[in-house]
Formats: C-alpha cells, sequence, structure tokens
C-alpha cells in the first residue's frame, strides 16, 4: 500500500528539476509515511484525520514534508465526504503564482460529455484523470459509462484496483481491500456502475519496483500488463482507462506506453490542470474566468471548428473545466449521482460528535460505503445520498464504535 501511495504522490509531483530530486522527493514520502503509518495504526478515519491534523502542524517549517502530509490530509478528506477541507488541504502549502490567462475567446464552451464522445468513437483507448483528492473528476468517468459502452467500449481499467478486484466486485460491492482509493465511495460507485453495465474490470498497475524512481518501469510494466490481457486476446478491444494525474501524458508516461508497446493512439482526458481551488488566488486564471463567464451547470471543453482546448497539447487532448461547486445541505451536488437526498438530524447522531455516517448496501464487512460524510458538530447539517434499493445508514462515534442504524428502503 504504502508503494501505491508513493507512486501517486510521484505522478502528482512530476515536475522535478532532476532524478535527484524525485529520489529526495520519495525518501521524505518514505519516512514521512512510516510516521503517519505507525500513529494511525488501528484508528478510525475520523481518529486518523485528527491526528494527521495535529502532526502537519509539527512541519511547518518544512515546506517538503508538509506537502507530503497535506496531500495525505486531502485523500482522507476526500474518503470522509469532506470536499472543502480537502481543497484546503491541497492549498495548505501552495504559493500564489502569477500565471497568464490563456486566450480563450475565439473557442465556444460546450458540454464536455457529448464533446468526448463525438471523438471517442474512433479510438479504442480513452484515458481519464483525476486528482486523488478530488473525487468530484471521478464522477466525471462515471458519467461517460454508458455512451462509451454504447460506442462498444467492454473494458474498465483503473490504476487503484489490485489484482482480485475483479473477482471481489463480483459480490456486487467493492471491499476495502482491493485498492487504496477506491476506498473512497464515489470511485466505489464508479467501479460498481462499470461493472453493472457489463464492463470486464482490468487490474494493470501491478508492478513491485526495484528502486524508488521508477516511472519508466511501473508505466511499461503497465502498458504490458494492458496488452497481455486486453489486446493479446481482443485485439479490436475499446477499453476506458481511470488514472491519477500524469499517467495520461503522452509524452513519458502511460499514455505514451500504450502507443509504442501496443501501437494504438489513447484520447488522453485531463481534469487536473484548470481545477477550482479553496480560494481563487491559488486558481488558474484561466480556470477563474472560464467559470465567471460560461452559464453551463455540467463539465465543459472549449471549441473552435473541431478542435477541443488542451492545456497543454503535447500530452493530453482535452482540457475539462468544472463549474464551482454548488453546496446542498453541506455536500457537492455533483455527490449526489443521481441519488436521493436524505438529511441527517441530530437524533441520527445521538447528539455525538463527530459523528461519520455511512450508507452501506449490504454492511458486509470490509464493505466500503456508497456514500459517507463527517459530521463535526450539532450545527452542521449534512445529507447523505440513498440508492435505488435498501440502504443500510450506519452512525459511528470517533473511535469507530456504532451509535445507530437506520434501514431504508428507496
Amino acid at each position: 500500500m504504502k508503494k501505491i501511495i508513493l507512486f501517486c504522490l510521484l505522478a502528482s509531483n512530476s515536475a522535478f528539476s532532476s532524478e535527484h530530486d524525485n529520489e529526495k522527493f520519495l525518501l521524505e514520502a518514505v519516512r514521512i509515511g512510516n510516521q503517519i503509518q505507525e500513529q494511525t495504526k488501528g484508528k478510525s478515519l475520523v481518529e486518523k484525520l485528527q491526528l494527521i491534523e495535529s502532526f502537519s502542524k509539527d512541519f511547518t517549517n518544512n515546506p517538503l514534508a508538509l506537502d507530503i502530509i497535506m496531500q495525505d490530509l486531502g485523500v482522507q478528506y476526500s474518503f470522509a465526504g469532506l470536499h472543502r477541507k480537502a481543497l484546503i488541504a491541497k492549498d495548505t502549502n501552495v504559493k500564489s503564482e502569477k500565471l497568464v490567462s490563456e486566450n480563450l475567446t475565439t473557442y465556444k464552451a460546450k458540454d464536455a460529455i457529448s464533446e468526448i464522445l463525438k471523438r471517442s468513437q474512433v479510438y479504442q483507448v480513452v484515458m481519464f484523470n483525476e486528482a486523488h483528492d478530488i473525487a468530484q473528476h471521478r464522477v466525471l468517468t462515471y458519467r461517460m459509462l454508458s455512451g462509451l459502452w454504447e460506442q462498444g467500449y467492454r473494458y474498465f481499467a483503473a490504476e487503484s484496483l489490485n489484482s482480485l478486484a475483479s473477482l471481489q466486485i463480483k459480490k456486487g460491492y467493492v471491499t476495502n481491500p482491493i485498492g487504496y482509493y477506491t476506498r473512497e465511495s464515489t470511485y466505489a460507485n464508479l467501479v460498481l456502475k462499470a461493472k453493472d453495465i457489463g464492463f470486464k474490470i482490468v487490474s494493470y498497475d501491478l508492478h513491485k519496483p526495484k528502486k524508488l524512481n521508477t516511472i519508466e518501469e511501473r508505466e511499461t510494466s503497465s502498458a504490458l500488463t494492458i496488452k497481455e490481457k486486453v489486446f493479446d486476446k481482443d485485439p479490436n478491444a475499446k477499453i476506458v482507462i481511470h488514472v491519477g494525474y500524469s499517467h495520461i501524458n503522452e509524452e513519458d508516461w502511460l499514455a505514451s506506453k500504450l502507443k509504442s508497446i501496443i501501437g494504438l493512439e489513447t484520447l488522453t482526458i485531463d481534469q487536473t490542470t484548470r481545477i477550482e481551488r479553496s480560494n481563487t488566488e491559488y486558481e488558474h486564471p484561466t480556470y477563474t474566468k472560464a467559470v465567471k463567464s460560461v452559464e453551463l451547470l455540467e463539465p465543459f471543453v472549449f471549441v473552435k471548428d473541431n478542435e477541443v482546448w488542451s492545456s497543454d497539447s503535447n500530452k493530453w487532448d482535452i482540457s475539462v473545466f468544472w463549474p464551482r461547486t454548488k453546496y446542498f445541505n453541506g455536500r457537492p451536488k455533483w455527490a449526489s449521482l443521481g441519488r436521493m437526498n436524505y438529511s441527517v438530524s441530530t437524533n441520527d447522531c445521538k447528539k455525538s460528535y463527530p459523528c461519520m455516517v455511512d450508507v452501506f448496501k449490504f454492511k458486509h464487512k470490509d464493505e466500503v460505503p456508497l456514500d459517507r460524510v463527517v459530521i463535526s458538530s450539532e450545527k452542521e447539517h449534512k445529507s447523505v445520498f440513498l440508492s435505488q434499493g435498501s440502504n443500510i445508514i450506519v452512525m459511528t462515534d470517533s473511535n469507530g464504535e456504532q451509535i445507530n442504524k437506520i434501514m431504508i428502503q428507496n
């Protein structure tokens, strides 16, 4: 598990000036990761959040260590359904930069899903990326699956899945052991939707490194695994691949290896470069200007003639913009995935705070909830989202002890 997290830290910090910087960052990540793991071992998610928050205060004068800690904290916040806090964690150690706004006046903003589908039909591989602490980025892939299925895509691969994922998902729910980021509810819903539609689930990110700086090894190994599991058996296959950060990079990362090893062009979709931040001072001015002027309420792209704008056309094909997050009862509206809203009352949590509220389908051991949120105090009004069928809502205290359970048929 540590290796997965380290690789993802490297993918999100790919702009190092030298190989030495890569190794320095990862060695520090190992050291910090060991300390966090030691302090949080056996703790509930709420306890982990409190411990990492406290731990971060000891590193305010160590920017490198603080960056690593806040990345992990942001991911933990996403696991807890706390999107606003995840954004704040992402920006804690960031300095505002004077960036130039790109000129998009000759482009027209259009719905991202329809524009991607216009182009994906001629490809065999389409890749979507995400920031691992921003669950919102999983929603685009979730919404794209049905349209891609209609175009003949039959395989779904995700960076987070381990070698046993496809077998475990057959049970009808996602378990904690099948991956790391799939412990977040939106990711679990994404994988389950792919399974329910009929996609064959593919695990490919199984590389065991011989050293720390292993981008070349890892990306080559991943491409070879996809080739063996999919294209060697089905040369005309079409596959959706959901990855983190730089893996869509067509110059050095997985997308480039798929081309060199399998000989296939990949449609690459970026969601991580022009994004909402906790404060506009940390945003790229192109994003700030775009969401202010565009009235679309769903993810959008910029199109001129048949050209879709990319923030770096040498590395990926399309850059997606999400509108600013709108909230209802303290939850992002995009997190609903079209599900019914249930407002959590103070009676539900038995006035025990912080209170973690999980929504399960079965409540089996190690089952990842289909929705989750942490409520800090009686003054916070928050909701959870209920799927079709039976919903088991479980409230636990800061120690992970159950304090209430509600059954709702939707």
